[in-house]
């Protein structure tokens, strides 16, 4: 990781439970980079003999920093995570999965649960 900003991502890497707050600074690393479009658009299009240079312009930097995006995702989880997500190749994906894994609604989820769970009896 080359940005001084990247240290963030270094000193908080994602195990799990911090979720929210490795969010929050991956957000503020792209950010800064300008590479944050990656993850609210998707891939541009590109149509290969009728494309304008362009055209090609635009898919070739969506491309690089796409991997730019990834590549700070991967190193900034724990190793553990790492090899759950290094075969997904798209780094919206990657985010898709860890929502569902460790997002404000499964944590919600979770309690609701918890709740219902401790508050049931056994029928004599």
């Amino acid at each position: 990781m080359t940005s001084p900003l990247a240290v963030i991502l270094e000193k908080n890497q994602l195990t799990g439970p911090n979720y929210v707050d490795w969010l929050r600074n991956v957000k503020i690393v792209l950010n800064s980079e300008d590479i944050d479009y990656v993850l609210e658009a998707p891939m541009p299009a590109l149509s290969a003999e009728d494309a304008s240079t362009e055209d090609h312009a635009i898919y070739k930097k969506w491309v690089a920093d796409e991997k730019k995006v990834r590549s700070y995702l991967m190193a900034s989880m724990s190793n553990a995570l790492q090899v759950q997500h290094e075969s997904i190749p798209d780094s919206r994906e990657i985010l898709l999965h860890l929502r569902e894994l460790y997002g404000e609604t499964s944590r919600i989820t979770r309690f609701q649960l918890t709740v219902e769970l401790y508050g049931t009896k056994m029928a004599e």
